[in-house]
């Protein structure tokens, strides 16, 4: 989506995608884990191929970098006014680090770094990036959208409580728990399975992740949509923070400071600190459709006017990159 947003902005671009060079294979974990392996090899020969055949103005990495220093080096000398970006969705610092030993050691060979967590900056800055920028996440307006639900979709999707997202641990207490007081939550994602309260959560368990429009779908069928972070990432904000005011579905959220800056608490989006207030504020707004009726319209206001867009993020990351090059 971002891809497609950049062609929308007016920029020509050439996609190249990665997952075939590290996915399916043999070698997926070690090249995915580690960014060693035949397939990263041969993923670096593509790119400088491609720089061969044509000039590019800027070179942008989405996410996890599996570019060689070597390969970094050569497009800085085949294109020296070229300006070298990769926006950073994920974490490099956090609990996967072990992953992005290649992004931290190749840091220094970059332009500009956006970035999502404001730890980030810092440790960014000290492996030698040489510029570190924020850039949030960002939802897509046509096609995180409200949908009117058809009786067979209501029937499918349909719930009063629901939380889209794999497993982690304290998504799994904090959803067992609500189960164990009463409150049904519809769950969708993957892994839950190996979690120790799967006997709990097992029966309201809708299955793994979904894409496209029952994505879009299983969102629109939920009056409260959960919203718990993902720790490992250290995340204060992330994809859903934006996808599920979009839908114009009502957001409880996981209380951060990022939350607390892109919605205006009670009025755009409902936060929580703990299981005991996140029960407490389950079972006032479900007793409050009014409320949490105009809770969401308003948070559904708010990412269309506050530049929460692909378009407007990318809009932005393209002036900086504009700014670099007139340095």
């Amino acid at each position: 989506m971002r891809c497609k947003t950049i062609e929308q902005l007016g920029y020509t671009v050439m996609p190249l995608n990665p997952d075939p060079y590290i996915l399916n294979s043999v070698f997926t974990k070690l090249q995915y884990h580690f960014s060693i392996g035949p397939g990263v090899l041969r993923l670096n020969r593509k790119i400088c191929s491609l720089l061969q055949q044509q000039a590019f103005d800027v070179v942008l990495v989405d996410n996890k970098s599996y570019l060689l220093s070597s390969t970094l080096k050569y497009i800085r000398k085949k294109y020296p006014a070229a300006t070298i970006c990769n926006i950073l969705t994920d974490d490099p610092f956090g609990r996967y680090r072990k992953s992005w030993g290649l992004t931290r050691k190749t840091a220094a060979f970059f332009d500009i770094h956006f970035v999502q967590r404001r730890q980030n900056k810092a440790e960014l800055l000290a492996a030698g990036a040489r510029q570190v920028e924020f850039c949030f996440r960002s939802f897509d307006p046509s096609f995180h959208r409200p949908v009117e639900l058809s009786t067979g979709d209501k029937i499918k999707y349909g719930t009063a409580v629901g939380f889209v997202g794999s497993y982690e641990e304290h998504r799994e207490a904090a959803v067992a728990q609500l189960i164990q007081q009463g409150i049904p939550v519809a769950v969708t994602g993957n892994d839950w399975q190996k979690g120790k309260y799967w006997n709990i959560i097992q029966s309201f368990y809708k299955g793994p992740s979904v894409y496209g429009e029952a994505y879009i779908k299983t969102i629109n069928g939920m009056d409260i949509a959960l919203h718990f972070l993902r720790r490992g990432n250290r995340d204060e904000q992330d994809s859903r923070s934006f996808e599920i005011p979009a839908c114009r579905v009502f957001m409880l959220a996981e209380h951060s400071y990022l939350h607390e800056l892109f919605f205006e608490e009670d009025k755009e989006a409902v936060f929580f600190n703990n299981s005991d207030e996140l029960a407490g504020k389950i079972n006032y707004y479900l007793q409050h459709p009014a409320q949490r009726q105009a809770i969401a319209a308003a948070g559904y206001q708010r990412c269309l006017s506050s530049g929460y867009s692909h378009q407007e993020r990318l809009r932005e990351v393209f002036k900086i990159i504009a700014a670099h090059k007139a340095q």
